[in-house]
């Protein structure tokens, strides 16, 4: 699907407006509700997924037979729908506890489920949602467990977890954007079957995102393609996981996004090398050679975390 110059012009003006104004970009240090976090499906029959444009973070990485799935950071509940909700990964249990999130999620193996348990993780899956997830009957399953603003936000103000106290990264308006290399057509290296091109949109403002199968990557909600303010692609340790097997006896992985290593952070069209650093709540730091931070834009932030020495080109 694309998009006029005109549709593409006003949808731009449309995030700046809403982005600059949302928790998403302006959450500073103090007290906050905790965020949630949402597994999101990532199949071609799953696209067009619903809410990702929405997130804050949106975290992407592989799972057993090489496919990638979304864990989408909400700051506070969007106000449209979320889906298709699938179930929770090890690193799912990671990023909850970096962020002091509430998971949604539409279930998981016994495993996952007892370690979520045992964390303390305040959690939400379709057998205790009480309704706060459903199922769209237009679509098939198990492709169509979805929520919504009002069902999110019964969710959080329900959940009993307390605040978070950490910060978002500092935010560098796209037209502010100096240094770097210029960049304007990445590969992301999930996996083998899994590399997302991600091009730059000039008048929107951001990247957006082509599937090798299915193109131009789509909010459901907007039926316009997400934007991407900032691209990062994090290196970290990957390794098989006996723990974790799916019903196809394919074996899981687990992603180590403690410690530090290295990143590529792309925005306004522009590529800064960069290492990471995981602190032990909130986001990850991301510094250059210089010892700065790397512009990140206002808006989504899109992490694809790949295995270690794995560079996006």
């Amino acid at each position: 699907m694309r998009i006029s110059t005109a549709s593409r012009t006003a949808l731009g003006a449309l995030l700046v407006l809403s982005l600059n104004g949302c928790n998403a970009t302006t959450l500073t240090p103090g007290n906050h509700p905790a965020p949630l976090l949402i597994q999101v499906e990532n199949i071609s029959v799953a696209r067009p997924q619903s809410g990702l444009q929405n997130a804050a973070i949106v975290y992407e990485y592989v799972t057993e037979g090489g496919i990638s799935r979304f864990s989408a950071l909400y700051m506070s509940a969007p106000s449209g729908r979320v889906g298709p909700i699938r179930s929770a990964r090890l690193v799912t249990i990671a990023l909850a506890r970096i962020y002091g999130a509430v998971v949604v999620y539409s279930g998981g193996s016994e495993y996952i489920n007892s370690q979520i348990r045992s964390a303390g993780i305040p959690h939400v899956d379709e057998n205790t949602a009480n309704g706060d997830l459903f199922r769209d009957n237009t679509r098939a399953a198990p492709h169509n467990l979805y929520s919504d603003g009002s069902h999110l936000s019964h969710i959080a103000s329900n959940a009993s977890a307390p605040g978070v106290s950490w910060s978002l990264w500092q935010r560098t308006p796209a037209t502010s954007v100096t240094g770097g290399k210029p960049m304007t057509r990445v590969t992301g290296p999930v996996s083998d079957t899994e590399t997302p091109t991600f091009v730059y949109d000039t008048t929107a403002g951001g990247w957006e995102r082509i599937e090798q199968d299915t193109g131009d990557f789509i909010d459901a909600n907007t039926r316009a393609p997400v934007i991407i303010s900032t691209l990062i692609v994090q290196q970290v340790n990957i390794k098989p996981t006996s723990e974790v097997v799916d019903v196809n006896g394919q074996v899981g992985v687990d992603h180590d996004v403690t410690g530090s290593g290295k990143a590529q952070v792309f925005t306004a069209g522009r590529e800064f090398d960069a290492t990471w650093t995981q602190g032990a709540s909130g986001p990850p730091a991301f510094s250059t050679s210089g010892g700065v931070q790397p512009p990140i834009a206002p808006g989504l932030v899109w992490i694809c975390l790949v295995a270690t020495g794995s560079s996006a080109t």
